[in-house]
């Protein structure tokens, strides 16, 4: 599970606590209604070509420069077989894979319990669309109608499309900190923590770096070394914020960040006592619920002497 991400979206950190919302689009599935499934031949869903497994459609993908396009399922999911009904055999489902490798995965299968862990997706039927290395795309849990499914894909596939040009066109050491911190945050929030590393690196040490937007990058950077394992760096780096920042809610965000470090390393003490100094050093602060309730299940966890 992950700690809890205060500032960066969807949820910086590794380790126990999970409050971060799913990015994506999410969409709340209606009752089902009787669907009658379209006649004519079908050698695969949507007359695609379906990769046997996630491994098998990653490593397609990546060898022919496609996107992953991941269906969730589960056992007796019956707004599945209705979405499916919807959706294929038809042109404008095989429209839509054309540059997609497409692979069926059942949530409660090892794959499809890791993909839902790291995509935050609780619900099926759902719709995960990744480059080969995981960059977010698309994402809809649940389903309503074919027109409100192809509409947010396009309009998300659009928008990946044009962000990907431009993120494949830079030079790192010639961007702006303002064009760096930008790209560095939205790969970020596309769960794409290795990309996001050297632009937030940049956005911080850009000659034209203020000290608002250093700070904001460096914040952004802790999070994504957290979620690579660099538990070392992002220690250091989150450091330099706190030991700066003038902004009282930037020095929270980055002092919980911080706390959640040494979950990470499986010292839970050492987080216990940070979360107790946050308590006390900010009687006001907006995330007291919530860092209370991450105390007492800390104090619960504790050996008994």
């Amino acid at each position: 599970m992950r700690t809890p991400s205060f500032g960066w979206p969807a949820g910086a950190a590794v380790a126990l606590f999970a409050l971060a919302a799913a990015p994506g689009a999410a969409q709340q599935t209606p009752a089902p209604t009787p669907v009658t499934a379209p006649a004519g031949p079908v050698r695969s869903p949507g007359n695609a070509d379906w990769a046997a497994n996630v491994n098998e459609a990653r490593s397609k993908a990546g060898s022919e420069s496609k996107l992953v396009y991941y269906e969730f399922d589960r056992p007796g999911c019956g707004d599945c077989r209705r979405m499916d009904a919807l959706l294929y055999p038809a042109f404008d489902f095989e429209a839509l894979l054309i540059g997609m490798v497409p692979v069926k995965v059942s949530l409660e299968s090892p794959d499809g319990k890791e993909l839902g862990e790291h995509y935050h997706i609780t619900d099926t039927p759902s719709v995960l669309i990744t480059s080969p290395e995981g960059r977010l795309v698309f994402l809809m849990q649940g389903f309503t109608t074919a027109a409100d499914f192809y509409r947010h894909a396009h309009t998300d596939l659009d928008a990946y499309r044009k962000f990907a040009l431009r993120v494949d066109g830079q030079d790192i050491t010639h961007l702006s900190s303002e064009e760096a911190y930008k790209t560095g945050r939205e790969l970020y929030a596309r769960l794409d923590y290795q990309a996001a590393v050297p632009r937030l690196k940049r956005a911080a040490t850009a000659p034209d770096a203020t000290p608002a937007l250093r700070e904001s990058a460096l914040e952004g950077l802790a999070a994504a070394e957290l979620e690579l394992g660099q538990l070392r760096q992002a220690r250091d780096t989150i450091d330099q914020v706190i030991a700066t920042t003038k902004d009282s809610a930037q020095l929270e965000r980055a002092e919980l960040l911080r706390a959640g470090i040494p979950l990470a390393q499986g010292n839970p003490a050492e987080a216990l006592a940070l979360y107790r100094k946050f308590e006390k050093d900010h009687p006001k602060s907006k995330y007291l619920d919530q860092v209370r309730s991450f105390i007492a299940r800390l104090e619960a966890a504790e050996p008994r002497s």
